[in-house]
């Protein structure tokens, strides 16, 4: 009986294993946070806008607000509503107003805080290099090409975040040469620490350990 107990024992151990080591594909975290963004001429991307600006030319960004919640099928992450005024859940805008400039060679930094989770640390700041020659144009476009290489983020409370910026491409000649607007999006892909829910699974196998048991037991009544 003392060995059969022990079985008992070791199928309930097993099962508080699974217990606590969760999976932890896909999550449902909120993101909430802030962009802002500039122009630079330097070899190196800044640290902040400080004395920078916002536009170049005829070409002006606006930064944005967001509070976006992942899939909890999968973790995915998507940041992508269509530019507005102000701005709420994309990375930002790019207006382009005809005009007589060069943008070709030009370089922007897209600027992504986050308030929530916090405790963030990682690298928010997403580059990009700008092509487009518009003088003595009365209309074109512009292409700002992101490194759409994905930022890793790792905040207070054990979610990461793997996020990339997508490029933008702009075309003043689309709302009649007087000017249009695009936003900035992005996706990536989120996880939390272990649950200490399980899976079903995880559960359907220890109960068919335990109702494994159960003839045994019943069995060593009779005897």
């Amino acid at each position: 009986m003392k060995q059969l107990w022990r079985g008992v024992s070791a199928v309930a151990l097993a099962g508080g294993a699974i217990l606590i080591a969760g999976s932890t594909a896909g999550a449902q975290v909120t993101f909430t946070g802030s962009t802002f963004g500039c122009f630079y001429t330097t070899a190196t991307a800044p640290t902040n806008c400080s004395g920078l600006l916002a536009s170049t030319g005829n070409l002006t960004y606006t930064g944005s607000t967001f509070n976006v919640t992942s899939n909890p099928a999968d973790g995915l992450v998507s940041i992508g509503a269509a530019p507005a005024s102000p701005n709420v859940n994309n990375l930002g805008s790019f207006k382009l107003v005809d005009g007589n400039n060069n943008y070709t060679g030009q370089n922007f930094a897209l600027f992504m805080n986050f308030a929530n989770p916090t405790g963030v640390v990682g690298n928010n700041v997403y580059t990009a290099m700008l092509t487009g020659n518009l003088s003595n144009a009365t209309g074109g476009n512009v292409f700002i090409d992101f490194n759409n290489t994905a930022h890793d983020y790792t905040f207070a409370d054990g979610t990461t975040l793997s996020f990339a910026v997508d490029d933008a491409s702009i075309n003043d000649q689309t709302n009649g040469g007087t000017g249009t607007t695009v936003a900035v999006t992005g996706h990536g892909f989120t996880r939390v620490p272990a649950s200490t829910v399980p899976e079903p699974s995880s559960l359907a196998l220890m109960g068919t350990g335990l109702i494994g048991i159960v003839p045994l037991i019943r069995r060593r009544r009779k005897v």
